[in-house]
Protein backbone atom coordinates (compact mmCIF):
# COMPACT_ATOMS: atom_id res chain seq x y z
CA UNK A 1 0.00 0.00 0.00
CA UNK A 2 1.26 3.47 -0.83
CA UNK A 3 -1.36 5.98 0.30
CA UNK A 4 -4.96 5.05 -0.46
CA UNK A 5 -7.70 7.12 1.14
CA UNK A 6 -11.29 8.06 0.49
CA UNK A 7 -12.13 11.74 0.75
CA UNK A 8 -14.26 13.04 3.60
CA UNK A 9 -15.34 16.37 5.01
CA UNK A 10 -12.54 18.51 6.45
CA UNK A 11 -14.70 19.74 9.34
CA UNK A 12 -15.46 16.21 10.50
CA UNK A 13 -11.82 15.27 10.10
CA UNK A 14 -10.58 18.17 12.18
CA UNK A 15 -13.14 17.37 14.86
CA UNK A 16 -11.89 13.81 15.23
CA UNK A 17 -8.26 14.88 15.32
CA UNK A 18 -9.17 17.12 18.24
CA UNK A 19 -10.98 14.53 20.35
CA UNK A 20 -7.99 12.49 21.42
CA UNK A 21 -8.38 9.74 23.99
CA UNK A 22 -11.06 9.60 26.66
CA UNK A 23 -13.49 11.65 24.62
CA UNK A 24 -16.37 9.18 24.61
CA UNK A 25 -16.13 9.00 20.84
CA UNK A 26 -16.42 5.28 20.24
CA UNK A 27 -20.11 4.69 19.67
CA UNK A 28 -22.73 3.05 21.86
CA UNK A 29 -22.41 1.21 25.13
CA UNK A 30 -21.93 -2.27 23.66
CA UNK A 31 -18.43 -3.53 22.96
CA UNK A 32 -17.73 -3.36 19.24
CA UNK A 33 -15.44 -6.37 19.15
CA UNK A 34 -14.34 -9.23 21.37
CA UNK A 35 -10.74 -9.32 22.54
CA UNK A 36 -8.69 -12.09 24.08
CA UNK A 37 -6.80 -10.82 27.12
CA UNK A 38 -6.26 -13.65 29.62
CA UNK A 39 -7.20 -14.03 33.29
CA UNK A 40 -4.05 -12.45 34.74
CA UNK A 41 -4.61 -9.25 32.80
CA UNK A 42 -8.29 -9.07 33.77
CA UNK A 43 -7.26 -8.92 37.43
CA UNK A 44 -5.33 -5.66 37.02
CA UNK A 45 -6.98 -3.84 34.10
CA UNK A 46 -8.35 -1.03 36.24
CA UNK A 47 -4.84 0.29 36.85
CA UNK A 48 -3.22 -0.39 33.48
CA UNK A 49 -1.43 2.54 31.81
CA UNK A 50 1.04 3.07 28.99
CA UNK A 51 1.45 4.92 25.69
CA UNK A 52 0.93 3.59 22.17
CA UNK A 53 2.58 5.58 19.41
CA UNK A 54 0.85 6.29 16.11
CA UNK A 55 2.96 7.19 13.06
CA UNK A 56 0.44 8.54 10.55
CA UNK A 57 -0.35 11.71 8.60
CA UNK A 58 -2.36 14.35 10.40
CA UNK A 59 -0.83 17.68 9.39
CA UNK A 60 -1.29 17.51 5.63
CA UNK A 61 -3.40 19.77 3.46
CA UNK A 62 -5.94 17.19 2.29
CA UNK A 63 -9.11 16.29 4.18
CA UNK A 64 -8.07 12.64 4.02
CA UNK A 65 -4.75 13.10 5.75
CA UNK A 66 -5.98 12.35 9.28
CA UNK A 67 -7.99 9.16 8.76
CA UNK A 68 -5.47 6.72 10.25
CA UNK A 69 -4.68 8.94 13.21
CA UNK A 70 -8.34 9.62 13.88
CA UNK A 71 -9.35 5.99 13.91
CA UNK A 72 -6.40 4.84 15.97
CA UNK A 73 -7.57 7.40 18.54
CA UNK A 74 -11.18 6.26 18.32
CA UNK A 75 -10.05 2.65 18.73
CA UNK A 76 -8.04 3.35 21.87
CA UNK A 77 -10.86 5.43 23.32
CA UNK A 78 -13.20 2.49 22.67
CA UNK A 79 -10.74 0.06 24.27
CA UNK A 80 -10.21 2.20 27.38
CA UNK A 81 -13.95 2.57 27.87
CA UNK A 82 -14.58 -1.14 27.56
CA UNK A 83 -11.66 -2.31 29.72
CA UNK A 84 -11.25 0.46 32.27
CA UNK A 85 -7.68 1.08 31.14
CA UNK A 86 -5.87 4.39 30.74
CA UNK A 87 -3.73 3.88 27.65
CA UNK A 88 -2.76 7.04 25.79
CA UNK A 89 -1.87 7.92 22.21
CA UNK A 90 1.55 9.35 21.39
CA UNK A 91 0.87 10.92 17.95
CA UNK A 92 3.67 11.37 15.41
CA UNK A 93 3.00 13.02 12.06
CA UNK A 94 4.26 11.34 8.87
CA UNK A 95 2.84 13.70 6.27
CA UNK A 96 6.29 14.85 5.12
CA UNK A 97 7.75 11.47 4.21
CA UNK A 98 10.47 9.07 5.28
CA UNK A 99 12.83 11.56 6.94
CA UNK A 100 10.03 12.63 9.26
CA UNK A 101 9.06 9.01 9.86
CA UNK A 102 12.62 8.13 10.89
CA UNK A 103 12.61 11.02 13.35
CA UNK A 104 9.27 9.83 14.71
CA UNK A 105 10.61 6.31 15.17
CA UNK A 106 13.66 7.63 17.05
CA UNK A 107 11.47 9.73 19.34
CA UNK A 108 9.12 6.84 20.12
CA UNK A 109 12.01 4.44 20.68
CA UNK A 110 13.55 6.87 23.19
CA UNK A 111 10.28 7.31 25.10
CA UNK A 112 10.20 4.52 27.69
CA UNK A 113 6.46 4.97 28.22
CA UNK A 114 5.72 3.89 24.62
CA UNK A 115 4.98 0.15 24.54
CA UNK A 116 4.01 -0.29 20.87
CA UNK A 117 3.34 1.62 17.65
CA UNK A 118 0.52 1.76 15.10
CA UNK A 119 2.11 2.31 11.69
CA UNK A 120 3.97 3.32 9.68
CA UNK A 121 1.55 3.72 6.82
CA UNK A 122 3.50 2.82 3.68
CA UNK A 123 6.01 0.13 2.77
CA UNK A 124 8.69 2.76 2.16
CA UNK A 125 8.11 4.21 5.61
CA UNK A 126 8.24 0.79 7.26
CA UNK A 127 11.59 0.09 5.60
CA UNK A 128 12.88 3.45 6.87
CA UNK A 129 11.60 3.28 10.45
CA UNK A 130 11.56 -0.46 11.11
CA UNK A 131 15.25 -0.95 11.95
CA UNK A 132 15.09 1.92 14.45
CA UNK A 133 12.14 0.40 16.30
CA UNK A 134 13.58 -3.11 16.03
CA UNK A 135 16.73 -1.95 17.80
CA UNK A 136 14.57 -0.67 20.67
CA UNK A 137 12.43 -3.85 20.72
CA UNK A 138 9.41 -1.67 20.01
CA UNK A 139 6.76 -3.66 18.11
CA UNK A 140 4.83 -1.91 15.33
CA UNK A 141 1.61 -2.90 13.56
CA UNK A 142 0.91 -1.31 10.16
CA UNK A 143 -2.66 -0.81 8.94
CA UNK A 144 -1.62 -0.52 5.30
CA UNK A 145 1.95 -1.49 4.32
CA UNK A 146 1.57 -4.41 1.90
CA UNK A 147 4.97 -5.06 0.28
CA UNK A 148 5.71 -8.78 0.54
CA UNK A 149 9.36 -8.38 1.61
CA UNK A 150 8.45 -6.63 4.86
CA UNK A 151 7.84 -10.01 6.52
CA UNK A 152 10.91 -11.81 5.18
CA UNK A 153 12.37 -11.85 8.68
CA UNK A 154 14.61 -8.80 8.42
CA UNK A 155 12.15 -6.65 10.42
CA UNK A 156 11.61 -8.45 13.71
CA UNK A 157 8.95 -6.22 15.24
CA UNK A 158 6.77 -5.65 12.16
CA UNK A 159 3.16 -6.89 11.94
CA UNK A 160 0.26 -5.93 9.69
CA UNK A 161 -3.51 -6.33 9.91
CA UNK A 162 -4.06 -6.42 6.14
CA UNK A 163 -3.08 -8.98 3.52
CA UNK A 164 0.14 -8.44 1.59
CA UNK A 165 0.69 -8.05 -2.13
CA UNK A 166 1.18 -11.79 -2.64
CA UNK A 167 -2.58 -11.91 -2.01
CA UNK A 168 -3.41 -8.73 -3.94
CA UNK A 169 -1.45 -9.68 -7.06
CA UNK A 170 -3.39 -12.93 -7.73
CA UNK A 171 -6.66 -11.08 -7.07
CA UNK A 172 -5.75 -8.62 -9.83
CA UNK A 173 -4.43 -11.42 -12.06
CA UNK A 174 -7.64 -13.44 -11.71
CA UNK A 175 -9.71 -10.37 -12.54
CA UNK A 176 -7.59 -9.63 -15.63
CA UNK A 177 -7.37 -13.17 -16.98
CA UNK A 178 -10.35 -15.13 -15.65
CA UNK A 179 -13.08 -12.52 -15.22
CA UNK A 180 -12.25 -9.97 -17.90
CA UNK A 181 -10.86 -12.63 -20.28
CA UNK A 182 -7.87 -10.48 -21.14
CA UNK A 183 -5.97 -11.57 -24.25
CA UNK A 184 -3.09 -9.10 -23.92
CA UNK A 185 -2.24 -7.42 -20.62
CA UNK A 186 -0.09 -4.34 -20.00
CA UNK A 187 1.21 -3.45 -16.53
CA UNK A 188 2.27 0.10 -15.71
CA UNK A 189 4.27 0.62 -12.53
CA UNK A 190 6.44 3.30 -10.93
CA UNK A 191 9.61 3.17 -8.86
CA UNK A 192 7.93 2.86 -5.46
CA UNK A 193 8.64 -0.52 -3.73
CA UNK A 194 4.92 -1.08 -3.29
CA UNK A 195 4.22 -0.51 -6.98
CA UNK A 196 7.10 -2.62 -8.28
CA UNK A 197 6.44 -5.48 -5.87
CA UNK A 198 2.78 -5.63 -6.80
CA UNK A 199 3.60 -5.43 -10.51
CA UNK A 200 6.03 -8.34 -10.15
CA UNK A 201 3.30 -10.51 -8.68
CA UNK A 202 0.69 -9.59 -11.29
CA UNK A 203 3.17 -10.17 -14.11
CA UNK A 204 4.01 -13.63 -12.78
CA UNK A 205 0.35 -14.59 -12.46
CA UNK A 206 -0.60 -13.42 -15.96
CA UNK A 207 2.44 -15.03 -17.59
CA UNK A 208 1.79 -18.32 -15.81
CA UNK A 209 -1.77 -18.24 -17.18
CA UNK A 210 -0.28 -18.13 -20.69
CA UNK A 211 -1.53 -14.62 -21.48
CA UNK A 212 0.91 -12.22 -23.22
CA UNK A 213 1.98 -9.50 -20.79
CA UNK A 214 4.23 -6.46 -21.18
CA UNK A 215 5.34 -3.93 -18.60
CA UNK A 216 6.36 -0.30 -18.56
CA UNK A 217 7.94 1.83 -15.83
CA UNK A 218 6.45 5.32 -15.61
CA UNK A 219 7.00 8.45 -13.54
CA UNK A 220 4.19 9.07 -11.08
CA UNK A 221 4.94 12.79 -11.26
CA UNK A 222 4.58 13.15 -15.03
CA UNK A 223 1.69 15.13 -16.47
CA UNK A 224 1.92 13.95 -20.08
CA UNK A 225 1.93 10.20 -20.72
CA UNK A 226 1.89 10.31 -24.52
CA UNK A 227 5.14 8.36 -24.76
CA UNK A 228 3.79 5.68 -22.43
CA UNK A 229 0.52 5.36 -24.31
CA UNK A 230 2.35 5.05 -27.63
CA UNK A 231 4.17 1.99 -26.31
CA UNK A 232 0.99 0.26 -25.13
CA UNK A 233 0.05 -2.29 -27.84
CA UNK A 234 -3.06 -1.25 -29.73
CA UNK A 235 -4.68 -4.63 -29.05
CA UNK A 236 -4.03 -4.61 -25.30
CA UNK A 237 -7.40 -5.19 -23.70
CA UNK A 238 -6.43 -4.96 -20.01
CA UNK A 239 -4.16 -2.33 -18.44
CA UNK A 240 -3.09 -2.87 -14.83
CA UNK A 241 -2.14 0.32 -12.98
CA UNK A 242 0.30 -0.78 -10.28
CA UNK A 243 1.02 2.76 -9.16
CA UNK A 244 1.70 4.62 -5.94
CA UNK A 245 -0.31 7.66 -7.05
CA UNK A 246 -4.05 7.82 -7.67
CA UNK A 247 -3.56 11.09 -9.54
CA UNK A 248 -1.15 9.43 -11.98
CA UNK A 249 -3.65 6.64 -12.57
CA UNK A 250 -6.40 9.13 -13.29
CA UNK A 251 -4.21 11.04 -15.77
CA UNK A 252 -3.22 7.88 -17.64
CA UNK A 253 -6.80 6.68 -18.04
CA UNK A 254 -8.03 10.08 -19.20
CA UNK A 255 -5.21 10.47 -21.72
CA UNK A 256 -5.66 6.95 -23.09
CA UNK A 257 -9.41 7.48 -23.45
CA UNK A 258 -8.77 10.81 -25.21
CA UNK A 259 -6.73 8.91 -27.80
CA UNK A 260 -9.56 6.43 -28.35
CA UNK A 261 -7.93 3.70 -26.25
CA UNK A 262 -10.47 2.01 -23.98
CA UNK A 263 -9.09 -1.20 -22.48
CA UNK A 264 -10.30 -2.44 -19.10
CA UNK A 265 -8.35 -0.71 -16.36
CA UNK A 266 -7.47 -2.33 -13.02
CA UNK A 267 -5.92 -0.27 -10.23
CA UNK A 268 -4.13 -1.53 -7.14
CA UNK A 269 -5.24 -0.49 -3.66
CA UNK A 270 -3.23 2.75 -3.77
CA UNK A 271 -5.76 3.97 -6.36
CA UNK A 272 -8.71 3.32 -4.05
CA UNK A 273 -9.44 7.04 -3.71
CA UNK A 274 -12.85 7.90 -5.12
CA UNK A 275 -12.27 11.64 -5.50
CA UNK A 276 -8.90 11.14 -7.23
CA UNK A 277 -9.34 7.91 -9.20
CA UNK A 278 -12.86 7.57 -10.56
CA UNK A 279 -13.00 6.48 -14.24
CA UNK A 280 -16.40 4.79 -14.58
CA UNK A 281 -16.06 1.12 -15.42
CA UNK A 282 -12.51 0.73 -14.09
CA UNK A 283 -11.73 -1.73 -11.31
CA UNK A 284 -9.78 -1.21 -8.11
CA UNK A 285 -8.76 -3.42 -5.20
CA UNK A 286 -8.93 -2.78 -1.46
CA UNK A 287 -7.58 -4.62 1.57
CA UNK A 288 -10.81 -4.11 3.54
CA UNK A 289 -14.48 -4.77 2.88
CA UNK A 290 -16.96 -1.93 2.58
CA UNK A 291 -17.33 -0.98 6.25
CA UNK A 292 -20.69 0.59 5.56
CA UNK A 293 -22.09 -2.93 5.09
CA UNK A 294 -19.98 -4.68 7.72
CA UNK A 295 -21.74 -6.93 10.22
CA UNK A 296 -18.96 -6.91 12.81
CA UNK A 297 -18.40 -3.94 15.10
CA UNK A 298 -21.73 -2.28 14.30
CA UNK A 299 -21.39 0.40 16.97
CA UNK A 300 -18.03 1.51 15.61
CA UNK A 301 -19.24 1.38 12.03
CA UNK A 302 -22.28 3.50 12.93
CA UNK A 303 -19.95 6.16 14.30
CA UNK A 304 -17.74 5.80 11.25
CA UNK A 305 -20.66 6.39 8.88
CA UNK A 306 -22.08 9.23 10.95
CA UNK A 307 -18.80 11.16 10.90
CA UNK A 308 -17.32 10.25 7.53
CA UNK A 309 -20.23 9.06 5.41
CA UNK A 310 -18.04 7.69 2.63
CA UNK A 311 -16.09 4.45 2.45
CA UNK A 312 -12.63 5.06 3.90
CA UNK A 313 -10.44 1.95 3.77
CA UNK A 314 -7.82 3.16 6.23
CA UNK A 315 -10.35 3.46 9.06
CA UNK A 316 -10.96 -0.22 9.80
CA UNK A 317 -7.31 -1.34 9.66
CA UNK A 318 -6.14 1.59 11.81
CA UNK A 319 -8.86 0.80 14.35
CA UNK A 320 -7.80 -2.87 14.36
CA UNK A 321 -4.05 -2.18 14.53
CA UNK A 322 -4.59 -0.09 17.66
CA UNK A 323 -6.93 -2.67 19.13
CA UNK A 324 -4.45 -5.51 18.74
CA UNK A 325 -1.66 -3.45 20.35
CA UNK A 326 -3.87 -2.39 23.27
CA UNK A 327 -4.94 -6.01 23.76
CA UNK A 328 -1.32 -7.17 23.83
CA UNK A 329 -0.46 -4.39 26.29
CA UNK A 330 -3.33 -5.37 28.56
CA UNK A 331 -2.26 -9.02 28.54
CA UNK A 332 1.18 -8.11 29.85
CA UNK A 333 0.32 -5.32 32.27
CA UNK A 334 2.15 -5.60 35.61
CA UNK A 335 2.03 -3.32 38.64
CA UNK A 336 -0.36 -1.03 36.81
CA UNK A 337 1.78 -0.53 33.71
CA UNK A 338 2.13 -2.21 30.34
CA UNK A 339 5.66 -2.93 29.16
CA UNK A 340 7.38 -2.65 25.82
CA UNK A 341 9.05 -6.03 26.31
CA UNK A 342 5.73 -7.60 27.22
CA UNK A 343 4.03 -6.31 24.07
CA UNK A 344 6.94 -7.57 21.95
CA UNK A 345 6.45 -11.06 23.41
CA UNK A 346 2.62 -11.04 23.46
CA UNK A 347 1.81 -9.89 19.93
CA UNK A 348 2.42 -13.23 18.17
CA UNK A 349 -0.35 -14.87 20.22
CA UNK A 350 -2.74 -11.93 20.51
CA UNK A 351 -6.11 -12.44 18.81
CA UNK A 352 -9.08 -10.16 18.12
CA UNK A 353 -12.33 -12.01 17.51
CA UNK A 354 -14.97 -10.58 15.14
CA UNK A 355 -12.99 -7.47 14.28
CA UNK A 356 -14.42 -4.53 12.37
CA UNK A 357 -12.60 -5.93 9.32
CA UNK A 358 -15.10 -8.77 9.22
CA UNK A 359 -12.67 -11.47 10.34
CA UNK A 360 -10.65 -12.57 13.35
CA UNK A 361 -7.27 -10.91 13.62
CA UNK A 362 -4.40 -13.21 14.47
CA UNK A 363 -0.91 -13.55 13.08
CA UNK A 364 1.08 -16.22 11.31
CA UNK A 365 4.62 -17.07 12.44
CA UNK A 366 5.79 -14.51 9.86
CA UNK A 367 3.63 -11.78 11.45
CA UNK A 368 1.16 -11.78 8.57
CA UNK A 369 -2.61 -11.56 9.02
CA UNK A 370 -4.06 -15.07 8.93
CA UNK A 371 -6.57 -15.57 6.11
CA UNK A 372 -6.15 -12.03 4.80
CA UNK A 373 -7.73 -11.18 1.46
CA UNK A 374 -8.24 -8.37 -1.04
CA UNK A 375 -11.60 -7.15 -2.31
CA UNK A 376 -12.43 -6.06 -5.86
CA UNK A 377 -14.63 -3.04 -6.67
CA UNK A 378 -15.92 -1.58 -9.93
CA UNK A 379 -16.18 2.18 -10.21
CA UNK A 380 -19.69 3.41 -10.82
CA UNK A 381 -20.95 6.93 -11.60
CA UNK A 382 -20.57 8.11 -8.00
CA UNK A 383 -19.24 5.27 -5.87
CA UNK A 384 -17.31 2.01 -5.77
CA UNK A 385 -19.45 -1.08 -6.32
CA UNK A 386 -18.40 -4.32 -4.64
CA UNK A 387 -17.61 -7.15 -7.10
CA UNK A 388 -16.06 -9.91 -4.98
Amino acid sequence: MRRALMAVGGVAMAALVAIGVGCGSSGGSDTATTTTVGAAAEAIIKACTGKIGVIAPFAGTEATDAIQMNWARVSLDNFNRDHGTDFRVEPMDSSRGTAQVKAAARALAANEDVVGVVGPQTSNEVLAAGPIMDAAKLAYVSPSATNVSLTDGSLKGFYRVVANDSVQAPAIGRLAVDDLKGKKVVILDDADPYATGLADGVEQYVAKAGVPVTRQRISADATDYSDVITKVPADADVVVLSLSSADAGQRIVKQMNAKGREPSFIGGDALFVIERFNPVGAYVTSFTPDLRNARAGEDVVRLYKAVFGELAPFGGPAFSAMQVLATAALRTCKDGRASREGVWEALPTTKIQESVLGQDIEFTKDHELKNGRFYVYRIGPDDYQFVN
